[in-house]
């Protein structure tokens, strides 16, 4: 009798576990692709994983950010000297790992051979046990997650990032910018990224702006429309008339509002970075890329957004 009564305790108390979303609860994730499509969800991408204790661009900054209404990671991409995709942000390996010299001028077997540097990294930082990890590594480490991956080609063709998305069944779960003109000789064929999420980069140049930043002809909206976009990325400096004119202009059906909160915003004090963040939601902006993607989380709970 006494082994009855304990086996219905247990019992109950796994139901409760269950309806309370305890450890016995695990709902399943959502299709991060479907969630990208869907413009009423406000997103939040970490800028190069959860870094802290963990290196940036490393699995281990992918799985820190696990569990905490984050959305998705992002990620830059290189080529080491056999051809292998490989992620790390700098050209050169001082600053992030213990290595030396060009990404380029090395193997993918010498690469995965370095370690990362702890956080952004730096010449005095403390190495930890991380590698420097190839892109198929990172992609499986957020599928895993059921994460966005947000990925910025920097020495690679769009082409050969959609082939391995499509290989990992990952279809529409990596965002890729384009930049420029959407009729210029540089963009890939539409054909050969479907694999992406495209998000054009139509930026408002603030008086003042680098010249890396391109000023954008609204038209240029339904010029990318043969990608299927999910969306298109501002600027957060573009002007409030810019973003009106963003909002009012023709695009296709479906498709977001993106933007960055970097360095700028990210570093204000607590109160300023919230009133910036509520700033771009009311200018339409429904996904972040940001390097507080704990906090940029607690305050859209906050603000009733999530």
């Amino acid at each position: 009798m006494r082994g009855k009564v304990i086996g219905l305790a247990l019992a109950i108390a796994t139901g409760l576990l269950v309806q309370s979303g305890g450890a016995a609860a695990q709902a399943p994730l959502q299709d991060p692709a479907a969630k990208l499509r869907d413009p009423a969800q406000v997103l939040v991408i970490a800028h190069r994983g959860c870094v802290g204790e963990a290196p940036e661009v490393s699995l281990a900054s992918i799985h820190a950010c696990a569990g905490k209404g984050i959305d998705g990671i992002e990620l830059d991409i290189r080529k080491s000297k056999d051809g292998v995709l490989v992620a790390i942000h700098d050209a050169t390996l001082e600053r992030t790992t213990n290595g030396a010299g060009q990404v380029a001028d090395h193997t993918a077997a010498e690469l995965r051979q370095l370690r990362l540097r702890r956080g952004n990294g730096g010449p005095s930082v403390v190495l930890t046990e991380e590698r420097l990890p190839t892109l198929e590594q990172m992609l499986l480490a957020a599928k895993e997650h059921g994460f966005i991956v947000h990925l910025d080609i920097k020495d690679a063709s769009h082409a050969e990032v959609a082939a391995l998305i499509e290989q990992l069944g990952m279809q529409g779960q990596g965002i890729a910018w384009l930049n420029g003109d959407p009729d210029g000789a540089h963009q890939p064929d539409p054909a050969d990224v479907r694999a992406l999420a495209i998000v054009p980069r139509i930026q408002g140049c603030a008086e003042g702006a680098s010249a890396s930043c391109r000023p954008s002809d609204m038209g240029d909206l339904m010029g990318f429309a043969r990608y299927n976009p999910a969306g298109y990325f501002l600027w957060f400096r573009a002007t409030p008339e810019y973003f009106e004119a963003f909002n009012a202009a023709p695009r296709p059906q479906g498709t977001r509002l993106s933007t960055e909160t970097l360095w700028a915003i990210d570093s204000l004090p607590t109160a300023q970075r919230h009133a910036e963040f509520r700033r771009l939601i009311q200018a339409g902006a429904t996904m972040f890329l940001t390097d507080k993607p704990e906090d940029l989380v607690g305050f859209l709970e906050s603000e009733g957004v999530r």
